[in-house]
C-alpha cells in the first residue's frame, strides 16, 4: 500500500471520528395531572397534594410562593389585610369588553421578586423540580361591574411556566433539566381558612407537560436545601 493511500485512509477515518458527537442528548416528555390544596393565608403559602395521572403518576407535588413582605391578617378587624395586600400588589384589572377580569402575576413582571418554587416526587423515589418564571391567576369579573365578589374570587384559573434544573433532580431524572407548562383551576374550598384547591386536570387526561433533556443543563440559583418540605411526603 502506497504512502499516499495510507495518508488518505487516515484522513477519512479522522474526519469520521471528528464528526461523531461526543455524546447524544436524550429527550423525554413527562405528563402530569395534579390535585392538592393550600392557602395564601399560610406563611409561606404552599399548595401541595397528589400527582393524579400521567407519566409521573403516582407521586406528590408542591408549589411554594415567597411571601416576603406580606402582612398577616389581623383577626380583630373585619377585613383580611393579607388578602387585600395580595390582590392590590399582584392583580390588575383588565376592562376588555367581554373579558373583564383581574389578572395576577407571581412574581410581577420585572419586579425582581423571588419566583415560585416547585417539586414533584414520584412514588418510585425519582424527584424533579425547579422554579416558575411566572405563575398567573385570573379572576373573572362575570358581571363586569369592577367589583370583586366572593363567587368570582372563589373560582379562579391558574397557569404557569415551569423550569426544571439539574440540581433539583434525582433518581431517573438525576441528569435531566428542561421546561414545561400547566393550567388548571384554583377554587376556594373553605372560606374560613381560605383553603383553595390546586387542580391541573385530570385523573383521565394529564394536561401538564415537561420537556426534558440530559444535556446543556444549567443549575438553579435558589437555595439547594429543601429537605424540610420534601420530608412532608416521604
Amino acid at each position: 500500500m502506497t504512502k499516499k493511500l495510507l495518508i488518505g485512509l487516515f484522513l477519512v477515518v479522522f474526519a469520521g471520528l471528528s464528526a461523531a458527537p461526543a455524546g447524544a442528548i436524550t429527550f423525554r416528555t413527562e405528563t402530569f395531572g395534579l390535585q392538592g390544596a393550600g392557602s395564601f393565608m399560610q406563611s409561606p403559602p404552599i399548595f401541595s397534594g397528589n400527582i393524579l395521572s400521567g407519566t409521573l403518576f403516582p407521586g406528590t407535588f408542591w408549589f411554594k410562593f415567597d411571601d416576603t413582605g406580606w402582612p398577616v391578617d389581623n383577626p380583630g378587624t373585619p377585613q383580611n389585610e393579607r388578602l387585600e395586600y395580595v390582590l392590590a400588589h399582584y392583580f390588575h384589572y383588565d376592562a376588555t369588553v367581554g373579558g373583564e377580569s383581574w389578572d395576577g402575576y407571581f412574581p410581577p413582571t420585572g419586579s425582581g421578586e423571588a419566583q415560585v418554587k416547585w417539586r414533584f416526587y414520584a412514588a418510585a423515589g425519582d424527584t424533579i423540580g425547579g422554579m416558575c418564571p411566572q405563575v398567573s391567576i385570573t379572576i373573572r369579573d362575570y358581571n363586569a361591574n369592577g367589583i370583586m365578589e366572593d363567587d368570582e374570587y372563589g373560582s379562579k384559573v391558574v397557569s404557569g411556566n415551569i423550569v426544571a434544573y439539574i440540581n433539583y433532580s434525582g433518581g431517573c431524572f438525576s441528569s435531566f433539566c428542561g421546561n414545561g407548562s400547566f393550567s388548571g383551576t384554583l377554587n376556594v374550598q373553605n372560606w374560613g381558612t381560605m383553603t383553595e384547591e390546586w387542580y391541573v386536570p385530570s385523573a383521565t387526561s394529564a394536561s401538564g407537560r415537561l420537556y426534558l433533556r440530559d444535556g446543556n443543563c444549567t443549575v438553579g440559583t435558589e437555595e439547594s436545601s429543601w429537605g424540610q418540605i420534601k420530608a412532608i411526603y416521604r
